[in-house]
């Protein structure tokens, strides 16, 4: 009976041949949806439940938030979302929320609170001190605005 050789440069090339063919398939794996890792805010949380509630008499322009990964994961400070500064609701790592606000023209600002982390704030009758991280945009009604925060480090 044949032996299998134990050659150092014939193992090498079978297990390369193994990578590549899981490889492959992986790659053509056809698309599955998956489920969400966000989780809804608890109510405490929740300091202006009636901007999360969707007015069905009205048109209204649908803002998503998604609260991503905080530094890899070493900190989890929340990120606070704003509404002509009236402080609507706190997100953590993995948390998400919908509001729902009227259409009309918006100042947008990203803006890092005292914790080092990173708050988002929406002006409409206010109107915010303008800098690098403030956007003016025409949101409309029947739209969804998706917005992410998250910060993340890159090893150099």
């Amino acid at each position: 009976m044949a032996e299998m050789s134990t050659d150092p440069n014939m193992k090498k090339t079978i297990l390369s041949f193994i990578t590549l063919a899981i490889t492959t398939s992986t790659i053509a794996m056809p698309y599955t949806e998956t489920t969400s890792v966000f989780k809804q805010v608890p109510s405490k949380r929740i300091y202006q439940p009636d901007y999360l509630i969707k007015k069905t008499d009205q048109s209204q322009v649908t803002i998503h938030i998604q609260r991503k990964k905080y530094l890899n994961g070493i900190i989890d400070c929340p990120s606070l979302i704003y509404f002509d500064k009236k402080k609507i609701i706190s997100l953590h790592s993995f948390e998400e929320t919908t509001l729902f606000l009227n259409p009309d023209r918006y100042y947008i600002k990203y803006a890092i609170n005292n914790s080092g982390c990173i708050n988002l704030e929406f002006y409409q009758n206010v109107q915010p001190e303008i800098d690098i991280m403030t956007q003016e945009r025409l949101m409309l009604g029947e739209h969804v605005y998706e917005f992410s925060i998250g910060e993340e480090t890159k090893p150099k």
